[in-house]
């Protein structure tokens, strides 16, 4: 359903379970230096901490619109939240993240040129480690770079900070629902989308100066938990992309295997000298195998490079099977 809006940007945010926590993301966005946006905050959780706390932004800013969504899987939360909204910019982040006043600007201003398809921010930790064995997975940092041409370059940034033109996020048919939180192929969302922007001839561009400080801590077995899932997105992406006749994913399928785990295993040993390191990698020599597996239990549109859900009910796609 689109309604109608003036705003030039629409911000989607998909949460779960986050409660009052995600207050600290919503106050920050109402503090962007371009005021132009509305946001959408799609809940999916079971209980109403997180509606209440939504809805008193909602009752003090017009921009702030809250949904009820009863399924998970942030891939079909975000199409979703896109879906509402009209504006020519559509921004992602998470619920767990304190975006700089600047944010919104600084994504924008890279997504005015019409050849740049998708924009990612830089990413910090939100808070200083007190702890050693707790880790912020996901940050990014660096000059300007942008990515065109070679579609197995992927180091563009993490889709807690990133935004779309909306005409090529429509023409790239938006994510994967089948990927990402919650999904049963795994998390590599924001690579994929990438992966078939820089295939159809769009540009990436990695800019420093939208930045997002990210919150969420994990110990080693959190940050296993979260490898994992990437490590059965990334054999579900490529098995994928082998199905569709492209080749690539044999390409993106080594280098993971080389990269998140045999280098993992190396540096788990010499560098970090640490047993969960070297666990993280051994576990990235076997899951990407498991995603690999399961993406022949799943139809695939050869056209768009999308998998094709299977569901009845309309109201639950998206949901977890």
């Amino acid at each position: 359903m689109n309604t109608s809006h003036t705003s030039i940007v629409d911000v989607v945010i998909s949460t779960y379970r986050r409660g009052t926590a995600i207050d600290a993301t919503i106050a920050s966005l109402r503090q962007s230096t371009l005021p132009d946006f509305t946001l959408w905050v799609l809940d999916q959780s079971e209980d109403d901490h997180t509606e209440a706390c939504v809805r008193s932004h909602a009752a003090a800013d017009s921009r702030v619109r809250y949904l009820r969504r009863p399924v998970r899987g942030i891939s079909a939360t975000r199409n979703a939240g896109a879906a509402l909204g009209n504006a020519p910019y559509i921004l992602f982040t998470n619920d767990d993240c304190v975006l700089d006043p600047n944010w919104i600007a600084g994504l924008v201003d890279e997504l005015r040129h019409e050849q740049v398809w998708l924009a990612f921010g830089a990413v910090y930790p939100g808070s200083p480690s007190t702890n050693d064995d707790e880790l912020v997975l996901g940050t990014c940092h660096g000059i300007r770079r942008v990515f065109r041409h070679n579609r197995f370059n992927l180091a563009f940034g993490h889709g807690h900070n990133m935004g779309a033109r909306r005409e090529a996020f429509e023409r790239l048919g938006g994510f994967d629902e089948l990927i990402g939180a919650g999904a049963p192929l795994g998390s590599w969302e924001e690579r994929d989308l990438g992966y078939r922007a820089l295939k159809a001839g769009g540009w990436i561009v990695f800019t420093p100066h939208a930045i997002a400080y990210h919150h969420h801590r994990q110990n080693w077995q959190g940050v296993r938990r979260s490898y994992r899932a990437y490590g059965i997105g990334a054999g579900a992406v490529a098995g994928k992309y082998l199905r569709c006749g492209d080749f690539g994913g044999l390409v993106l399928l080594g280098e993971w295997l080389f990269s998140q785990g045999l280098r993992q295993i190396v540096s788990g040993i010499f560098k970090w000298r640490r047993r969960d390191k070297v666990l993280l990698g051994f576990d990235q020599l076997y899951y990407p195998f498991v995603g690999l597996s399961k993406s022949w239990s799943y139809p695939i549109n050869r056209a768009s490079y999308r998998y094709i859900e299977q569901v009845t009910d309309p109201s639950q796609r998206g949901a977890t099977p």
